[in-house]
């Protein structure tokens, strides 16, 4: 007890300004540093990221003004890939198209239609050709078609849509075309086709032949959330230091 009641009453330093007696103990010292360091920390970090979505967000823009590129000629990192326009020649696979389910699009609920594009004999592309609307019933599955022939194929790359919350597990139904998808995976989906496909998925034009309603998503990358995180971060770090110099500021009699 005498040792922790001698830590307790140990003073960092004693400053006598103005009528005022500045004495802080160790204890508070060490845990107001603590978390001095966490709060600074965390909001350099908000700071960071604010700044990769403001470049991320330019690099993007940049990239969508860009020529339309052969897939061959893309970089090799996907996230150097995104969004930037492509042009290929295939045919749809027209027998073969998926659904993503669970989409809004001004106000109706319905799908997203994915069907894959032969880039040749082995391989294709899964293209995101826009949203259709559900039936009247969850049982009326859209019938979708695709042109016939070699196609001028022309949008933008992306990452295949993130995977949402599940309730239950879920199984997918191929027994019926086309396959309605809780979600987009593209190793499964290529099990069921028996064919490789290209590692992103290409968002068509809305002027190709082939398109429903265009609906392609929006990256949203504002930093202000961040940039605001950040200032709420600092703000509490500059309270912090008022409340340890006041709690260990004494007037003087």
């Amino acid at each position: 007890m005498s040792i922790i009641k001698t830590i307790r009453g140990y003073r960092l330093v004693s400053l006598k300004l103005a009528g005022f007696h500045f004495y802080p103990g160790i204890v508070s010292s060490i845990v107001t540093a603590a978390l001095l360091y966490i709060m600074v920390s965390l909001g350099m970090w908000q700071l960071d990221r604010a700044e990769f979505k403001d470049t991320l967000q330019q690099n993007i823009s940049e990239r969508k003004r860009l020529s339309p590129a052969d897939l061959e000629n893309l970089p090799v990192s996907s996230a150097d890939r995104r969004f930037h326009p492509v042009r290929l020649y295939g045919e749809f696979d027209a027998q073969h198209s998926f659904l993503l389910d669970n989409i809004t699009f001004n106000g109706q609920v319905g799908y997203h239609v994915f069907t894959p594009v032969k880039i040749d004999d082995s391989r294709a592309i899964l293209v995101a050709r826009g949203f259709v609307p559900q039936g009247k019933t969850r049982d009326l599955v859209p019938e979708i078609t695709a042109p016939d022939g070699e196609l001028d194929i022309r949008g933008l790359l992306d990452l295949p849509p993130s995977r949402t919350l599940l309730l239950a597990e879920y199984v997918q139904e191929t027994s019926r075309w086309p396959v309605v998808l809780q979600y987009i995976e593209l190793a499964e989906i290529e099990q069921i086709l028996g064919y490789e496909l290209y590692d992103m998925v290409l968002w068509l034009n809305p002027d190709r032949s082939g398109i429903f309603e265009y609906d392609l998503p929006v990256l949203n990358l504002n930093s202000a959330k961040n940039n605001g995180y950040a200032f709420q971060w600092f703000a509490m770090s500059v309270a912090l230091m008022i409340i340890y110099l006041v709690v260990n500021t004494k007037r003087m009699v």
